[in-house]
């Protein structure tokens, strides 16, 4: 009890030392200003740039029971080595509720946003459900040499039997 309580006042406590610390004032310019371009411009830092592989599947598609699938990625401008994910499962039931926006199946479960977190198992038959991948933290170049790429391949294979590939989107910025 006593820890909590410290842990709610500590806050209350930095905000007071803010709102009661002087402020300080502006500092007083000693020399004329100067008309003079900088000797240096300022460096441009390339923003983080993504891209996302994508495949909606049909409308109804999931049948009643669990199911299966895993990712295989093979992208060399964007990863070095190629990837098979782990399988993931997930349980499609008539006792659950659609969701409005779509259940995206990702490399570590499903979300109901492709950046989203992992948020559930189960959906229903109804269910309207994306698979993807994002690679982020690429630079805008990267992005759009995969997205044109005929090497870039991310497929998902789902219960055993059926293989997809996804297509890539447009480059975006997180």
């Amino acid at each position: 009890m006593k820890q909590s309580f410290h842990r709610l006042l500590l806050p209350v406590i930095g905000l007071a030392l803010v709102a009661c610390s002087p402020v300080a004032s502006a500092p007083i310019q000693t020399s004329l200003p100067t008309m003079l371009p900088t000797a240096n411009q300022p460096e441009v830092i390339p923003g983080v740039w993504a891209i996302s592989f994508e495949y909606p599947f049909p409308e109804n598609f999931w049948n009643v029971g669990i199911h299966r699938y895993r990712f295989y990625i093979d992208c060399p401008l964007l990863s070095q080595d190629s990837y098979t994910g782990e399988m993931q499962r997930f349980i499609v039931s008539e006792e659950m509720p659609v969701h409005e926006s779509p259940v995206y199946l990702r490399l570590r479960g499903l979300s109901f946003g492709p950046l989203a977190p992992l948020s559930t198992i189960t959906i229903s038959p109804t269910q309207s459900t994306i698979a993807v991948v994002t690679f982020l933290g690429i630079t805008e170049e990267d992005a759009k040499l995969s997205q044109a790429s005929s090497d870039c391949e991310v497929l998902i294979h789902w219960d055993g039997v059926s293989t997809q590939a996804l297509s890539p989107g447009e480059p975006f910025q997180p």
